[in-house]
């Protein structure tokens, strides 16, 4: 009997082990870092990497997004060894999840996880575009803060009813 409750713990003691293991894999890791892959025709690295301007034919990856421009300067966070902002320069597209954002200049902050588009900034999304002097993309809230700005929306035309509240033909 000994034998069967020592069988019986063990086996429990292994089936716990294996669903707090997956209940911790399955939480979110807020200090792991995601690559970033940046590709460029020439790169120039100054004052010990503080900073490395890419130019020609940029194109940077990161978890589902690609920002592409003609040229683009990454600064580095000393303390945390890690990207600190990223300013692109010259025909720059955004593209997340069928969005496609277009500006002049874009600026990424790290910390906030967001695009700062500034130079003729718009977003299209299916057939709607929206405009303005400044567009605040918020890449882990997927929304987006626009300063003026103007919207085009497209809708389906409905038929218009007749004076008797009948439909056209």
């Amino acid at each position: 009997m000994l034998k069967r409750s020592y069988k019986n713990s063990l086996l429990f003691i292994i089936c716990g082990f294996c669903i707090t293991a997956t209940c911790y894999a399955a939480l979110p890791d807020k200090t792991k870092r995601e690559p970033v892959v940046i590709t460029s025709n020439t790169m120039e690295a100054d004052k010990l990497g503080d900073t490395v301007t890419f130019t020609g034919n940029v194109t940077l990856k990161k978890a589902g997004m690609t920002l592409t421009s003609d040229s683009m300067v990454v600064f580095y966070d000393a303390q945390s060894k890690g990207i600190k902002e990223i300013d692109a320069y010259g025909n720059v597209v955004v593209r997340k999840e069928g969005r496609v954002a277009f500006s002049n200049k874009a600026s990424y902050y790290s910390r906030e996880e967001k695009i700062v588009l500034s130079g003729d900034a718009r977003i299209i999304e299916n057939e709607n575009q929206l405009g303005g002097e400044t567009i605040t993309l918020f890449m882990n809230e997927d929304r987006s803060v626009i300063e003026a700005g103007k919207i085009m929306f497209y809708q389906n035309k409905l038929d218009k009813p007749n004076d008797d509240g009948k439909k056209r033909k």
